[in-house]
């Protein structure tokens, strides 16, 4: 195409002529470039065209630095938006505010409308959807004149999006009892739901709705369907829609491929991958964490190297999905090899894929390479996950006054503590002997931090206890709520019994977990186990007895060491 060339003794007739052919061979930053020659000459294009160069940043949210420019042009030249005769140009101007995350200005500018239209609304609306406003799109949908199908698609959207299930179908019920109808958005937004919560009720209640609207042909509804129904562990369901779609497009492969490896059935999810005509970053990353979540480590390591033989573009889920795997083989060579790659690649990686760096080294033995990470991670300042992984890395390492001068740390840089930080510190000062400490973080969790403890953190205090012998201490918060029914605290007592040789005790225990957990081996191997270690073969004896009569099995355990760059699987089932 050859070049287009904007002189500034050009015709005002010429510049605008330019600045349409510019737009129309998707050129935006130099339509923009325009504006300035108009307003050197005291001119500007018909509100129209700019609404038409805003709408262009919409379709392209690369293009902020245009649409600050265009609504700067806006401003220098004296045009009021809000003028009832700008609404259209108002409208678009609605929509960049929120692009650009200023609703307050959205906000102003509506206010100053003599006239808006649905579409102001509208564009108000699925502004704070976009931002997750609840509350001000909630007023500003019960405050509208009428409300059309757009309306209401986006609040039911923006309410499922943000965990608000219940309310999402609240308002779907209300749609259905007015005139308007539905489409395919509608149940789109509401399938969006339906896949967050994992919800069969909602789920099968919608695929009848959406059969009944003529919708469930619908690519994007039935992709969802698929994806919904795998959720809720409805593997049939999900084949059923997935066999009965007319055409297929990589999403929906991926959703049927995510539905068998979230059903643990890997051989399906490989052979319809392997018959998939076209393959996406996505499509390989759901079977490598299929893999993965199904302890099949080596397979994911090996279909991460065909991903990257075949050119895939490699994403972060692929990253932090593929280190995990070296984390769970504690296999150093495969994980230094990944970070390399990651390295040479030139990838940014998100805080999941630092904090799968740090973990990966940590349980590999080398600490200080999960330090280097934690330490050159620009997301170190300001995200409490990788935090929290160092610190679990230390504990694990049994550095617990490291780790508590790194909490320490994390709380002076101004980083909030979650849940979850409290669990990493309390077993650091577990595996550490730190009970005082530990009991203090306790008491600070609510006080200073206004976290309420949960099952974990009891869990976590009972196994500090007992690991340091206060087994009284620990049989006291085990009487209490909500130690009492939690088959992990009576467990981490018992394996406590089983350092310290409480033999007694551990038997009250082992019977304890048998009324919890009447299906589980694991009480019964770990009092077994004792016995054994004791040299007390009769009572290990019994121990078997007692579980073939209950028809129990010890689950095989696998283990890998790396002995010369190689990593053989040892498996036990005794």
């Amino acid at each position: 195409m050859p070049q287009i060339g904007v002189r500034r003794t050009q015709p005002s007739s010429c510049l605008l002529l330019s600045l349409h052919q510019y737009l129309s061979s998707g050129r935006l930053a130099d339509a923009v470039a325009v504006l300035p020659l108009l307003a050197g000459r005291g001119l500007r294009p018909p509100t129209r065209t700019l609404a038409l160069l805003l709408s262009h940043c919409l379709h392209s949210p690369s293009s902020l630095t245009s649409a600050r420019r265009i609504l700067l042009f806006i401003h220098l030249t004296g045009l009021k938006p809000s003028y009832p005769s700008h609404t259209f140009l108002s409208n678009h101007i609605l929509h960049i505010h929120f692009l650009l995350g200023r609703p307050d200005r959205a906000q102003h500018l509506f206010g100053k409308m003599p006239q808006p239209n649905i579409f102001s609304y509208n564009a108000m609306l699925s502004g704070y959807a976009r931002l997750g406003l609840l509350s001000p799109a909630l007023n500003l949908f019960n405050g509208m004149p009428h409300h059309d199908l757009v309306s209401w698609n986006t609040i039911i959207l923006a309410l499922a999006r943000n965990g608000a299930a219940a309310e999402a179908v609240s308002f779907y019920s209300r749609l259905r009892c007015s005139t308007i109808g539905c489409n395919s958005h509608t149940f789109s937004a509401l399938l969006s739901s339906c896949v967050r919560f994992a919800d069969k009720g909602l789920t099968l209640q919608v695929h009848g709705q959406a059969l009944l609207a003529g919708c469930s042909s619908n690519i994007v509804i039935s992709s969802l369907l698929v994806d919904a129904y795998a959720k809720c562990g409805l593997i049939d369901n999900a084949r059923l829609v997935f066999d009965e779609m007319p055409a297929r497009d990589v999403l929906a492969w991926t959703a049927m491929v995510s539905a068998y490896t979230r059903g643990g059935d890997l051989g399906s999810a490989r052979k319809l991958f392997d018959e998939m005509p076209e393959r996406n970053s996505v499509s390989w990353t759901v079977l490598i964490g299929g893999y993965l979540h199904n302890g099949s480590v080596f397979e994911a390591l090996n279909l991460f190297r065909m991903m990257v033989a075949n050119g895939v573009q490699t994403d972060q889920f692929t990253y932090s999905s593929c280190i995990s795997a070296s984390s769970a083989i504690a296999s150093l060579k495969h994980g230094k090899q990944i970070h390399a790659r990651l390295f040479r690649s030139h990838f940014n990686p998100n805080a999941v894929v630092v904090s799968a760096l740090v973990d990966m080294y940590a349980k590999c033995g080398y600490l200080e390479g999960g330090r280097r990470v934690f330490c050159h991670s620009s997301f170190t300042r300001r995200d409490v996950v990788i935090w929290n992984t160092m610190i679990s890395a230390l504990g694990h390492h049994g550095h617990g006054r490291e780790a508590i001068n790194l909490f320490q740390e994390m709380v002076r840089t101004g980083i909030k503590p979650d849940s979850n930080t409290f669990v990493v510190l309390l077993t650091a000062c577990s595996h550490s002997g730190l009970v005082v400490e530990g009991l203090q973080f306790l008491d600070s969790m609510a006080e200073e931090h206004g976290i309420v403890p949960e099952e974990k953190h009891f869990v976590c205090l009972v196994d500090l206890l007992g690991r340091a012998g206060r087994f009284e201490e620990a049989l006291d918060w085990l009487r209490k709520e909500p130690c009492k029914c939690s088959s992990r605290a009576w467990n981490a007592l018992l394996g406590a019994c089983r350092i310290h040789g409480k033999f007694e005790l551990g038997e009250q225990i082992a019977q304890r977990l048998s009324q919890l957990e009447p299906q589980s081996s694991g009480s019964y191997v770990m009092f077994s186990n004792m016995h054994a270690e004791d040299g007390n073969w009769i009572s290990v004896e019994n121990m078997r007895h007692t579980m073939e009569e209950k028809s129990m099995r010890k689950e095989s355990a696998t283990s890998w060491i790396e002995v010369d760059s190689f990593v053989p699987t040892l498996n036990t089932f005794e």
